[in-house]
């Protein structure tokens, strides 16, 4: 049997099973939907929003509701899901809005991996430079909401560019890439349909494949590294002054702050979901659209972006167990009558946090 044969015979069975993945990821979407509106209900609250790392958790939500949206859109509204070049439609707004949305969908992808470095940085710095004044201000909220700007700026610059990667045809005389097969017949002649532009498509897609090289080294690898090298930084840094230090105070208050606790466990989950998706992105962007290998990465993809939004749907979940203001933010907003469990001690003391990027 040719290695053809092989490749094809798994695709099947995985695109089988992909579908059943499929069906699980829009249910978890709705789920973690629901999940990080609430996060952000909470972490908007006068109380909780006295940090950047704070500010920087809302904004990661925020990119998670993006993509729990636009996955239950694309099951509902689009005829594949899977693919970006196989958008058809019969409403010539409707395709201009279905490619914007991929781009947002890359957009907020994007962006919620360079949110979790960016509190990693915040935290590694203010540990590290502790005894430094000027480094205090890195905990105030408004570093937090610089820190979102920026990269959701410099992000949408990229997205705005790959946006016109495709150009919109009516009526096509020519069929749809057999990627798309799954889904429609690709010698139907839609009404409308994407192919890509000429300053893409040219010399053999040297713009495109360059375009989604960088991409891939930008949203993926290099946050991978940069979560890990950060992570391992951190704790290191924890290591030495608590033996330098002799205030129990600050152990204390070290060991209740979560900050460290939820960069390890996004960092374990961004490398089992990042690096697995970078490596078949990379296969999509340098292999032709009709070899099998790339339909059988489409279909990969699907695992991993299941644990994607499972990982979306344990943000919040983490810091309800992990924090207790964060328990109490919720008993005071919802049980208005109990008094806070926050003692007048503690919050005296949290004012002399080092630190200062509490989420308890």
């Amino acid at each position: 049997m040719s290695s053809s044969a092989d490749i094809q015979q798994v695709q099947e069975v995985i695109g089988d099973i992909g579908y059943y993945f499929h069906i699980i990821n829009v249910v978890l979407s709705f789920v973690s939907v629901l999940m990080n509106t609430f996060h952000i209900f909470i972490l908007s609250q006068k109380s909780m929003r006295t940090s950047s790392t704070n500010v920087i958790l809302i904004s990661l939500s925020v990119c998670d509701i993006a993509g729990g949206l636009t996955t239950i859109y694309k099951h509902f509204l689009m005829v594949d899901a899977e693919n970006s070049e196989c958008v058809t439609s019969t409403s010539l707004w409707k395709i201009y809005f279905d490619i914007t949305l991929w781009s947002i969908i890359i957009h907020f992808r994007r962006c919620a991996s360079w949110l979790g470095i960016f509190m990693a940085t915040v935290r590694l710095v203010l540990v590290k430079k502790l005894s430094i004044s000027r480094f205090c201000n890195w905990s105030k909220p408004r570093v937090g909401w610089l820190m979102a700007v920026i990269l959701f700026f410099l992000s949408a610059l990229l997205s705005v560019f790959y946006q016109f990667r495709f150009v919109v045809i009516e009526n096509r005389s020519f069929p749809l890439p057999q990627v798309c097969a799954q889904y429609q017949n690709t010698n139907n002649v839609p009404k409308f349909s994407v192919a890509l532009s000429p300053l893409f498509s040219n010399n053999d897609r040297i713009v495109l494949r360059a375009y989604l090289l960088f991409d891939i080294i930008v949203s993926k690898f290099l946050p991978c590294i940069a979560f890990a090298l950060l992570t391992i930084f951190l704790i290191r840094v924890l290591k030495n002054v608590k033996k330098s230090t002799s205030s129990a105070r600050f152990i204390k208050e070290n060991k209740t702050d979560l900050s460290t606790k939820l960069i390890g466990y996004m960092t374990v989950g961004f490398f089992i979901t990042g690096t697995p998706l970078g490596i078949i992105y990379l296969t999509k962007a340098f292999f032709d659209k009709s070899e099998a290998v790339v339909i059988l990465s489409t279909d990969l993809a699907l695992y991993f972006l299941v644990l994607v939004t499972i990982n979306a749907i344990l943000h919040p979940i983490f810091c309800i167990l992990m924090s207790s203001r964060y328990r109490d933010t919720i008993r005071k907003t919802f049980l208005p009558s109990q008094k806070s469990t926050i003692s007048v001690t503690r919050n005296a003391g949290s004012m002399h946090t080092v630190s200062g990027i509490r989420i308890n």
